[in-house]
């Protein structure tokens, strides 16, 4: 089972359809996926910022979904030890994970559309 972490782009980008959808979904129906309280603040705050441009009924479903789920996800900490962390983030995505010492070893940092192909 392969462990995941989802980055707030992806969820947040999930709530819209498309591919994020996709890997999100996968990422629940193959593995356990994870979250850091950072990415909990920074969606937190994402749904703020995005409702007053969105409106109190997509707000409302935003948030269903959000903390729908946040509910299926395990809070994480670095002896998570993830396989995949599932971005759009190009800062992240050009990380060579290797390199850093906090991160852990075989963790591929990969965009919603490279996680879908990948064979799990």
């Amino acid at each position: 089972m392969a462990k995941v972490v989802i980055d707030a782009n992806v969820f947040v980008s999930a709530a819209f359809g498309g591919v994020p959808l996709d890997a999100v979904s996968k990422a629940f129906s193959t593995g356990e996926v994870f979250l850091s309280p950072a990415v909990i603040e920074e969606i937190d705050g994402a749904i703020r910022r995005l409702s007053s441009k969105m409106g109190e009924e997509k707000t409302g479903h935003l948030l269903a979904l959000w903390m729908r789920f946040q509910s299926r996800c395990t809070i994480l900490c670095i002896a998570a030890k993830a396989d995949f962390l599932v971005t759009g983030d190009k800062d992240l995505l050009a990380v060579n994970p290797g390199r850093l010492a906090v991160l852990p070893d075989g963790l591929k940092i990969v965009t919603p559309r490279q996680f879908l192909e990948k064979g799990l």
